[in-house]
């Protein structure tokens, strides 16, 4: 994905300065950064220092949205601006969150901690050449409708997958025509001495089910998981959070990141419940 990037450094203040020593002191002192992005439908990135806010403005007033149950984030929105702070647990790999916006769009935001090669970013500057969902004319209504159904719905088998990790991964309270279920939390269902897995929630709906897994690494090395480990009887679909496990944590800070684990969603067709 490619960004335009606009006011990367804002000079303020700038008067009466008449010698090249002058202007130098005014840009040491009194420089701002900002940041401009076109948004064209792919992941925003925005570098975070932990403890310092960052301020993202979006083209419309921000409605909610979603981010992990655990999160090194804590957000405060304003009408069009989003304030973010993050903790000292925020990775470089970063935080994905979802925000939307009351006109029914949304934006994918990776929130990363900033380096000496990626600056903090003190204000990001959201512009979206989609324009409003809202149509306000007929021959707006078509785009409307287009765009209101960007991603499949809960009945179909990518839909279902998204919604699933909406609700375990972003907190998102429920998925509509499935129920939820923890009566076989815990219940294991592998374990080869390489990988553990067990059963975190499954979504009961009508013509499918989903199982939400959580996967351990049981080596001292790291592994890849292969989705096909993961298959069931009437398995429509696999997804896994992250492709490689890190090995058995040594350290309380290892097992604390808990990059040794990954969550697994699997889809199937429905089962006759018992």
């Amino acid at each position: 994905m490619k960004f335009e990037l606009k006011n990367r450094k804002v000079i303020a203040g700038l008067s009466h300065c008449g010698t090249a020593l002058a202007l130098m002191v005014l840009l040491c002192s009194t420089t701002a950064y900002a940041k401009d992005i076109d948004y064209q439908g792919t992941e925003i990135s925005v570098r975070v220092n932990p403890g310092e806010p960052t301020q993202l403005q979006f083209p419309g007033t921000i409605s909610g949205g979603f981010k992990k149950k655990l999160s090194t984030l804590s957000m405060d929105k304003k009408g069009e601006d989003l304030i973010v702070f993050a903790s000292d647990g925020i990775s470089e790999s970063g935080e994905a969150i979802i925000v939307r916006l009351d006109d029914g769009r949304s934006f994918s935001v990776r929130i990363q901690r900033a380096n000496p090669d990626n600056p903090r970013d003190d204000v990001v500057r959201v512009s979206d050449p989609r324009g409003s969902m809202l149509g306000s004319s007929e021959e707006e209504e078509p785009a409307y409708k287009e765009k209101k159904f960007d991603y499949a719905p809960p009945n179909q088998i990518s839909g279902f997958m998204r919604e699933m990790i909406l609700a375990t991964e972003f907190g998102k309270a429920s998925i509509p025509g499935y129920r939820a279920t923890d009566k076989y939390r815990g219940e294991t269902v592998l374990n080869d001495g390489t990988i553990e897995a067990t059963i975190d929630r499954i979504f009961i709906g009508p013509n499918m089910w989903g199982y939400v897994i959580n996967a351990k690494n049981l080596l001292d090395d790291g592994q890849r998981l292969n989705p096909a480990t993961f298959r069931m009887d009437g398995t429509r679909a696999v997804s896994i959070s992250v492709g490689e496990l890190a090995g058995k944590p040594l350290t309380i800070e290892q097992q604390m990141a808990g990059k040794d684990k990954a969550k697994v969603y699997v889809i199937t067709r429905a089962k006759r419940l018992n």
